[in-house]
């Protein structure tokens, strides 16, 4: 879970995207300085008809410095959990020294993120964990030795739904969300994750004080319904994150993934350290996101991996409102 991410499940931050994503597709270079005060032709025009999917403001009066404010103000929506802009991630697992046999594991996370605004006090975000994995075999080195080998098992594992509701939130104030975790027993074959249908609680807290974005998102589930063997859901997973944005797109992360099961003998905890970096660019008219981290399990049960390699995909989707440029350039400073 990554990770995939300005002022979450606020009207400002729509604000913020809109903009953001206008000026970027404009072409004008962004200067290296920071944004003092806005410009009187950053002034948003209400009356306007020219641009109604922006209230009326052309984002070509933005300058240069406005320009590179909006950008930092996208990239830390998208380091959000629960920011106001519709990301598709794509989040590459390589697991090495995985299992009592130190193989290979793949898990591709396809985590599809959906912002809804219920009202001008509150929203939904939906985010979605399709896994899709590779599993090398449990069977000993002696038995993989024979002519007919040991394959690994490909194929889609549980499918969890989070869901969290947040409040509109004051610029510089802590962002938060809460909401229901939902496990369904959609792993085909049937080896690549648990028979039980789980639910739970989760939340995400964080705050954005200039270029940082720091917080933490928790999840507990447990199950419910499905067959009386195997074990029962009992599992936690709490997933700090830190960001800390550099020039021209580039950031330092990490957001390491600790879970911890209770169905498990031996060591149930698995805590991760580590971190890497990502860039936030356009390729055409498409907003995107790459980061690659590294971490090493410091502690781990038998069914975790050593290693991962995080390597991780997003496309982002701004959602557009109308815009207050004065009152969003000074909470992108």
């Amino acid at each position: 879970m990554e990770n995939h991410a300005p002022e979450g499940a606020t009207c400002r931050i729509m604000i913020a995207l809109t903009i953001a994503c206008a000026a970027l597709a404009s072409g004008t270079a962004r200067a290296q300085t920071p944004v003092a005060t806005p410009s009187p032709a950053a002034t948003a025009t209400p009356s306007g008809d020219t641009h109604p999917e922006t209230g009326g403001f052309d984002p070509s009066k933005l300058t240069p410095e406005q320009r590179q404010a909006l950008q930092l103000a996208i990239i830390k929506t998208s380091q959000n959990p629960v920011g106001n802009i519709a990301v598709v991630p794509f989040q590459s697992n390589f697991n090495y020294g995985y299992g009592p046999y130190t193989r290979f594991q793949y898990l591709l996370n396809v985590q599809p993120v959906i912002p809804i605004m219920l009202s001008q006090q509150w929203s939904l975000v939906a985010r979605t964990i399709i896994p899709i994995i590779s599993q090398p075999s449990s069977a000993s080195p002696p038995v993989c030795a024979l002519p007919s080998g040991c394959p690994s098992t490909f194929g889609l594992s549980n499918v969890q739904e989070q869901l969290f509701f947040g409040p509109k939130t004051k610029p510089g104030a802590l962002i938060w969300a809460a909401g229901p975790i939902f496990q369904f027993p959609t792993a085909t074959p049937s080896s690549l994750g648990s028979p039980k249908w789980a639910v739970g609680p989760d939340a995400v807290a964080l705050v954005m004080p200039g270029k940082w974005v720091m917080g933490a998102l928790v999840a507990q589930l447990w199950s419910f319904a499905g067959p009386p063997a195997p074990s029962n859901v009992n599992s936690f997973l709490v997933q700090p994150f830190v960001n800390y944005n550099l020039k021209e797109g580039w950031a330092v992360s990490t957001a390491p993934v600790m879970t911890s099961n209770a169905a498990l003998p031996g060591t149930k905890w698995t805590v991760p350290l580590g971190g890497g970096v990502s860039k936030t660019f356009k390729a055409g008219d498409q907003l995107m996101q790459l980061s690659a981290l590294y971490y090493t399990n410091v502690a781990r049960p038998l069914a975790a991996p050593q290693t991962t390699l995080r390597v991780n995909w997003s496309l982002l989707w701004p959602v557009k409102r109308g815009i207050d440029i004065q009152q969003l350039l000074q909470e992108a400073q």
